[in-house]
C-alpha cells in the first residue's frame, strides 16, 4: 500500500503528532507499505528520511520550532507518489490542502483528530472564544464530511466529534515504540523522584506543578521532580522555582532525546502531568510502558490510560490533596510497586505495532 501522511509540523519540532506520525511511518514501512511523508519546511535542518517531501514555510514569530507551512507542492509531484489514499493529520488550511489532494486523485481521505483544536482558544484567545470556537468547529465539520473515516486516539474524542455532528468516526488509540516496554524493576526510594515530559505552555498547566512541589516539600523535603520539555514559560517556571524555594528539588533538563527517556523514566518512580486538555498524550503511554504510575487530574481526557487505583490515579486539583497521595505512595513501596507492574501492563495494549495494525484494517476496509 502506498499511503501519503500529509502534517502541518514534523521532525525536528518535538511534539506528540510529530512522534506519531514518525513511529507509525516506520511500524508501516517495517511490514512493506510505502509511506510519503508532506511537511513543512525546517530551516537547517538536514532531513534522512528519502520519503519526506517538505512545502515551504514561513517563520513563526510566537514559536521558533513551529514554522507555518503554506502548502504550495506542484500537484503532479504528488501523482508521481501514486498514493492509494491521503491521510491528514492536522485540519484548517492543511487539511484542506490534503481533502483537495485526495479529490484530485479520486483516492479516499483519512484525518485523525489529534487535539482539542477548540479548547486551545480559551488560553490564547479567552475574550474571542465564542466566535474562534465556532469557526474551528465548522472547520472540523467540513473536514469531517470529506472524509472517509475521522480517526479519534480516544473515545474521549470520538464523543467530542460526535457532539459536533461527525459521526463518521473511528478510535484508533496511539502507540508508542518497543523501547519503551521496560518491565518494572524495584526501586529505591531514598529519593523520591516524579517526571514530568510535555510542552511547557498555557494548555499544559505547568505552573500547578510548582503549586503540588510546594505541597509536596513539607511532606517530603528531598522530593525530585524532573521536568522534560521547552516552551514559552520555561524561564518563568524556572524563575518561579526559585521564589518558591524548589531550586533544590526541580530539575528543568528542556528538550531531550526521546531515546534517552526510558532510561529517565528508569531512574523514577512516578509520572505526573498537570494538563487537562488531552486527547491521547504519547508522554503518558510511554511512561505507562516503563512502569511508572501516573497522576493526572480529573476532566483531563485521560481517564483512558490512567485506571484509577490501578495504573495511577486521576485526582482532584488540589495540590495539597495530590502532594499527600503522593506521598502515601512511597509510605507504601508494595503499593507503588503494584501500581507500576499493572501500570507496565496496561501499557501493552498502546504498542504501536498493534496500533498500527488497527490503522491498516481500517485503510483496507
Amino acid at each position: 500500500m502506498r499511503i501519503l501522511f500529509v502534517t502541518a509540523s514534523y521532525l525536528p519540532t518535538t511534539n506528540g503528532v510529530t512522534y506519531h506520525i514518525a513511529s507509525t511511518a516506520q511500524a508501516l514501512r517495517k511490514i512493506g507499505h510505502k509511506v510519503y511523508i508532506l511537511a513543512p519546511s525546517f530551516p537547517g535542518y538536514k532531513d534522512t528520511d528519502k520519503h519526506l517531501i517538505r512545502y515551504p514555510s514561513l517563520p513563526n514569530p510566537f514559536i521558533k520550532t513551529y514554522p507555518l507551512g503554506i502548502p504550495l507542492v506542484f500537484f503532479n509531484k504528488i501523482r508521481k507518489l501514486k498514493p492509494d489514499l491521503v491521510h491528514t493529520h492536522h485540519p484548517f488550511i492543511i487539511g484542506q490542502f490534503a481533502a483537495q489532494v485526495a479529490e484530485k486523485l479520486s483516492k479516499p481521505l483519512f484525518f485523525t483528530a489529534h487535539t482539542q483544536y477548540e479548547q486551545y482558544l480559551n488560553y490564547y484567545f479567552p475574550h474571542g472564544y465564542n466566535l474562534t470556537s465556532k469557526i474551528i468547529i465548522r472547520d472540523l465539520q467540513k473536514l469531517g464530511k470529506r472524509c472517509q473515516k475521522v480517526v479519534c486516539p480516544s473515545a474521549n474524542t470520538e464523543h467530542r466529534l460526535n457532539r459536533y455532528g461527525i459521526k463518521n468516526t473511528t478510535v484508533i488509540n496511539n502507540g508508542v515504540e518497543d523501547y519503551f516496554f521496560v518491565k518494572p524493576k524495584k526501586k529505591s526510594i531514598s529519593q523520591p523522584t516524579l517526571v514530568f515530559t510535555g510542552r511547557l505552555e498555557k494548555e499544559k498547566n505547568p505552573f500547578f506543578l510548582l503549586k503540588i512541589g510546594q505541597e509536596l516539600k513539607k511532606l517530603i523535603p528531598n522530593f525530585r521532580l524532573i521536568i522534560i520539555g521547552s516552551g514559552s514559560l520555561l524561564n518563568k517556571l524556572q524563575q518561579k522555582s526559585l521564589q518558591s524555594k524548589l531550586e533544590n528539588n526541580l530539575l528543568f533538563t528542556g528538550d531531550v532525546n526521546r531515546s534517552l527517556l526510558p532510561d529517565i523514566y528508569k531512574s523514577a518512580h512516578l509520572f505526573i502531568t498537570p494538563s487537562t486538555s488531552e486527547v491521547m498524550p504519547l508522554s503518558v503511554i510511554e511512561a505507562g510502558a516503563s512502569g511508572l504510575p501516573v497522576i493526572a487530574l480529573k476532566n483531563s481526557g485521560l481517564e483512558e490510560l490512567v485506571i484509577n487505583g490501578r495504573t495511577g490515579f486521576v485526582l482532584n486539583k488540589n495540590p495539597k490533596e495530590i502532594a499527600e497521595k503522593i506521598n502515601y505512595l512511597f509510605q507504601n513501596p508494595k503499593i507503588l510497586q503494584k501500581l507500576s507492574l499493572d501500570s507496565y501492563k496496561h501499557a501493552q495494549n498502546f504498542s504501536v505495532e498493534k496500533t498500527t495494525e488497527k490503522l491498516l484494517q481500517l485503510y483496507r476496509s
